[in-house]
Parts: structure tokens; C-alpha cells; sequence
């Protein structure tokens, strides 16, 4: 029998939750339909690897589903994660998926040593990759031969191989007597993809909304359940945003006894029946607000701070605890500039989470900007991407630093009010 591991690299620095890997535990499901023996190694979980004799397939994961948007531009933990594999399994042909494989296909090739790349969504390419190294057909190191895999269709595909995981493992924000907690929380992906075109923001599911059946979500959340957890993040990048499958999802969901949270965007806080989530269990809500000036900064988000404003306000009025994500260095904001953005921090009556801006390969605003930064060339390698960051950073006519520090001493960061449970 053929055995498959999937392999978890460590976060390149320490945050606030510890998300699933859902897209190990979707394409793991597919492979094991294919009869394949899979196992999971999650190296934030364990530095041990799980104790099999060899396997023959081992597929590095650069950046899962929760950090695909925002995967980061150091490779060194995925490099330390391969050498491991080539330690643990010398005999395993080693595969690597996520973003960097998809976005800088020959440099992750290269610079990680692995001996394939797989362009696609990290559970499309892990699937298809896999199927096409065991098929005995000629490959070459990038795959596929040109393009990226097709996404895959989750109608009437096995649920994800949860048991492969240890689902009480992973964190999230979590409530507890109406307090917000650090504590076990699973995760679901109803629909992919995002309409809106923000140039700072990565899209690994790209602009098509792409819902799964409304049966096959539920049935997920009962499978979790089932395994212990209680508390759920819905992944989708605009909770809301596809009224039907939300609509149908939440009626179903009311009255059921889960707590869960999701994300959002302003506009669609506002025009839609936030009531009906928080009867769905919905007690918790993040707005990419960004920064309450960022309708100025030319990124493609033309929210008025007026607006982010009064969705708060409708959340809280529903029930819902609102949550700000603030990112900090985008081009030109004024908020940035004057210092503004940490008294609106502060004012904020519910919580934030912090994010630097970095110009992610894959993104318009990256295109625009990132031969400037590299001599005037596009960067051919990781080390030169992350340069581009370092440089507009360096630049940047405040200390985008300082900020970070005066925002964290703040009560209302998450990462301040989160207990351990």
C-alpha cells in the first residue's frame, strides 16, 4: 500500500491561534479513497514524526488554508521541515504545495530542495500531484506540465479525514460566559473564493464564489462535533457574501447549540440579516477594516471609516462581538502617518488583531511595486521578495515598528484579552 504524509512546517513566528489544517485533512480523505496509507505530521504540534516504517510520498504544506492569504515569505521553517523528511524518510519523493509552489514555482523548487512543486490550491495540488507521481507517467519537477491543478469538487467527495488529527489541538478565539477565550475551535470552508479586489490581498481561491453543498457544511460541523469541539472559525474570506448558502446555512444552524465565529466585510455586515447568524451561534465577527483610512490608500478598498463604524455597531447591537483586523503600512495612509490608527485602536469597543502589510508575489500590489524595490527587476528568488518587504519598510516615512508596539500594549488587542483555557 502506498503511504502518503503530510507535513505541517512551523509558523515562521509565534501567533495568537493555532488554526486546522483543513486542506491537509480534505486532500488526505481524497488519497485515502484512492487506498493510499496516510499520515499527518504537524511539526507545530510535535517535532517527532509519526512512527512509520517509510513512506513514499511526502507532501510539504508551505502554507495552510488559514495562512494562504497571508502565507509568509521566509522559507526557512518549510527548508528545516524538508531536510527533516529527507532525515525521517530518505527514500520518500518529496512533494511541496501552497502558495510559494504555485506563485515562485522554480525558486520553491530550488531553495527548498524538494523534488517536485505543485501549482494550485494546497488540497488540489497535494491530490492531483499525488495521483500524478503514482501513475507511473513521465514528470517534471513543477507540475502541473503548464497552469495550476484544478480546484477540487467537494460534491459527493469524502468528508475531511479528521481522525487524522487531533481536533482539540488547534486554537481559535473562543467565548466563554461571554468572555473571549483561547481554546479548542474547529474550522469550516462553505464557500471560496472573494469578489472584492483589494491589490494588498492574496486570493488563493481566486474571485469566483464557489460554494459546496449547504448538506456537506453541516455535515462537517457534526463530524467535528462529534470529535469534541464545540467552537468553530468559518474560513470563508466573506462570511455573508453569498446570500443564498448563508441564508439556508444559518436557518439550519439556529437553535443548534454551536458557537462559532467568521469573517466579514463591512458592506455586507450591513446589508445583511446579522440577527439570523447570531441565532446561528454566530458570537463572534472580524471586519477587515484595515485602517480607518483606507479608502484613501489606493489599495482598492473604498470603505469610509464611517461605514466600518456603524457595522460594529450593528454587530454589537445583534449580539455579536466585533473583531478589527488592522494592517499596518499601507501606501500613503494617513492614519499610519499621524498615528491616528492606534487612538482608533483603542476606541474600538470590541477587539483587533494586528497584520503588517507585505507585498506577497501573487498580489496587484506587489506587481506594482516590487521591481521598484529590487533594482528594478521582478525578484527571482524568496530572499529577494522578502528584501522588497524589508525595503518599503525601511522607507516607509513613519517606524511601522513603533506602532506595532504602541498597539499591543493596548487591552483591546486580542492577543491581550485572550485567556488560555
Amino acid at each position: 500500500m502506498t503511504r502518503v504524509s503530510f507535513v505541517v512546517a512551523d509558523d515562521e513566528f509565534e501567533r495568537d491561534f493555532l488554526q486546522l489544517p483543513l486542506d491537509v485533512a480534505n486532500a488526505a480523505a481524497l488519497l485515502r479513497g484512492d487506498g493510499a496509507d496516510v499520515v499527518v505530521w504537524d511539526r507545530r504540534l510535535s517535532d517527532e514524526a509519526p512512527r512509520v516504517d517509510a513512506v513514499d510520498v511526502a507532501v510539504v504544506v508551505t502554507a495552510i488554508a488559514d495562512r494562504a492569504q497571508c502565507y509568509p515569505l521566509d522559507l526557512g521553517p518549510v527548508r528545516t521541515a524538508v531536510e527533516q523528511v529527507r532525515r525521517t524518510w530518505p527514500e520518500a519523493t518529496v512533494l511541496a504545495v501552497g502558495p510559494h509552489a504555485t506563485q515562485l514555482p522554480t525558486a520553491t523548487l530550488r531553495e527548498l530542495g524538494v523534488d517536485h512543486v505543485a501549482r494550485g490550491e494546497a488540497d488540489a495540488a497535494a491530490v492531483h500531484g499525488v495521483r500524478d507521481l503514482l501513475s507511473g507517467r513521465p514528470v517534471l519537477g513543477e507540475l502541473p506540465l503548464s497552469g495550476t491543478y484544478p480546484p477540487l469538487d467537494f460534491d459527493g467527495a469524502p468528508l475531511p479525514a479528521y481522525d487524522l488529527l487531533d481536533l482539540t489541538a488547534y486554537t481559535a478565539e473562543t467565548f466563554t460566559g461571554g468572555r473571549v477565550r483561547r481554546g479548542p475551535c474547529g474550522m469550516v470552508l462553505g464557500v471560496r473564493g472573494c469578489t472584492y479586489g483589494c491589490t494588498f490581498c492574496h486570493l488563493p481561491f481566486g474571485t469566483r464564489m464557489r460554494p459546496e453543498p449547504v448538506e456537506r457544511t453541516l455535515a462537517e460541523i457534526a463530524a467535528m462535533r462529534e470529535r469534541g469541539v464545540d467552537s468553530l472559525f468559518f474560513l470563508d474570506y466573506v462570511f455573508g457574501l453569498h446570500p443564498t448558502f448563508y441564508k439556508e446555512l444559518c436557518t439550519r444552524l439556529a437553535g443548534g447549540g454551536l458557537g462559532w465565529s467568521g469573517q466579514s466585510r463591512a458592506e455586507v455586515v450591513l446589508r445583511q440579516d446579522v440577527d439570523l447568524w447570531a441565532a446561528a451561534g454566530c458570537n463572534g465577527m472580524w471586519l477587515g477594516a484595515e485602517s480607518p483610512a483606507v479608502a484613501e490608500t489606493g489599495v482598492g478598498k473604498r470603505v469610509p471609516a464611517e461605514k466600518i463604524d456603524a457595522a460594529i455597531r450593528r454587530l454589537s447591537t445583534a449580539g455579536i462581538t466585533p473583531f478589527a483586523f488592522i494592517l499596518l503600512g499601507l501606501p500613503g495612509d494617513p492614519a499610519c502617518l499621524s498615528g491616528e490608527v492606534v487612538d482608533w485602536a483603542a476606541s474600538l469597543p470590541g477587539y483587533f488583531g494586528l497584520n503588517q502589510l507585505f507585498l506577497r508575489p501573487g498580489t496587484p500590489l506587489y506587481d506594482e511595486l516590487a521591481a521598484d524595490y529590487n533594482g528594478g527587476t521582478a525578484p527571482a528568488t524568496w530572499a529577494e521578495v522578502e528584501a522588497v518587504t524589508r525595503r518599503y519598510r525601511e522607507r516607509y516615512p513613519v517606524s511601522l515598528d513603533d506602532l506595532w508596539q504602541r498597539l499591543v500594549k493596548l487591552p483591546n488587542y486580542i492577543g491581550n484579552a485572550m485567556a488560555t483555557v
